[in-house]
């Protein structure tokens, strides 16, 4: 079971990428696709699977699958059908809606919660090599708009 100080870290990169935006540019908007596509044009490799349900909010929940193995820290790579863990996806209007749903998220100890403008993408049972891709992959993404 991860440690709460564990989760808050992850919530520091949703922080230094909304960061960004303070100095009067708008904070981008993603489509749960564009998300998913920019997020894979970092190396993500993540696939947008078809939409779970509805939220209370009238907001779809995205179900996300892993497309190929993350490389472990020797290497080596577990096969594709072993990737293992689950993610979803949730595209709110804006990065206020992003912060109250990602801060939901950080109050589920089986979550790993990420966050970028205003996606929210949450993981259970997340490998360690799949968590670090991800991270780097959203840490590299643009979340302002210049």
């Amino acid at each position: 079971m991860r440690s709460r100080p564990r989760l808050r870290t992850w919530g520091l990169v949703g922080v230094a990428l909304t960061a960004a935006g303070c100095g009067g540019s708008e904070e981008r908007e993603f489509t749960p696709e564009s998300f998913i596509e920019e997020m894979n044009a970092n190396g993500a490799a993540l696939e947008l699977a078809r939409a779970l349900t509805v939220n209370a909010e009238g907001v779809e929940v995205y179900a996300v699958t892993f497309s190929e193995p993350a490389q472990s820290a020797t290497g080596e790579g577990k096969p594709p059908a072993d990737v293992g863990g689950s993610a979803t996806l949730i595209v709110v209007a804006d990065a206020a809606g992003a912060r109250e749903e990602f801060a939901r998220c950080e109050q589920a100890p089986s979550l790993t919660c990420f966050r970028a403008a205003n996606a929210v993408l949450r993981a259970e049972e997340l490998p360690a090599a799949e968590r670090a891709r991800i991270t780097s992959a959203l840490e590299s993404i643009e979340t302002v708009d210049d």
